[in-house]
């Protein structure tokens, strides 16, 4: 029982230290609960939370051989992902700005199916992630033998980060209600300007990590 209790507290903590520092992802999260409401919110976060689970879950299965393939080539994923970012951010300013004043624009009616679809891919392809769940799978290794306490690990991880992702979406949908839609307009173009800036701040980070090769 004091292996479960520990892969249970483990997870728990790598769930929300990969979940909780706000970056574009987060930004994105919030900006999906103000504009396009909870449900739609909700896809979004519950994409992220499934990404971070894949990639715990892989590192717990293949640990180290995987994390090899992401270890070098930090600058690629980075300038990839911050692209993505930037495109998305992007399209949304654009978007919201053709949206009539006052009135609910094309991003209002976004799907939660499709949302679900960009924030799967907007989080797997930043894997470096996995290389954080393996340095954690590594230690969680040296102290069980068993695979119970692996499987508490990833569900753990899962949960929490799922919980936090939509405590995001959750308060973003929640402020953009008390808003009208005029409100929502301005606060959806402003909030993809900063996502953009976030995006390109991702980018001048990879290019200075290193050369951008495979």
């Amino acid at each position: 029982m004091d292996e479960l209790r520990v892969a249970l507290v483990a997870g728990v903590a790598a769930g929300l230290g990969v979940a909780m520092p706000l970056g574009a992802i987060g930004a994105l999260l919030l900006r999906e609960g103000v504009v396009n409401g909870g449900r739609v919110a909700a896809a979004s976060a519950t994409a992220v939370a499934v990404v971070d689970t894949a990639y715990c879950t892989v590192a717990m299965i293949a640990g180290t051989g995987v994390a090899s393939l992401v270890k070098g080539r930090e600058s690629v994923f980075l300038v990839v992902s911050g692209s993505l970012v930037v495109a998305v951010g992007l399209h949304q300013f654009v978007t919201t700005l053709r949206g009539r004043p006052g009135e609910a624009g094309p991003v209002e009616r976004a799907s939660a199916a499709a949302t679900f679809t960009r924030f799967l891919a907007l989080t797997a392809v930043n894997p470096i992630t996995l290389v954080y769940f393996v340095a954690l799978a590594g230690a969680l290794s040296t102290r069980t033998s068993s695979w119970l306490a692996p499987t508490v690990f990833v569900v753990a991880v899962g949960v929490s980060s799922w919980a936090w992702q939509l405590l995001l979406a959750g308060l973003g949908a929640t402020f953009g209600r008390s808003l009208g839609p005029r409100a929502t307009s301005v606060l959806g173009t402003a909030a993809s300007a900063v996502i953009v800036a976030l995006g390109a701040a991702i980018v001048v980070n990879g290019l200075r990590a290193g050369p951008v090769v495979w």
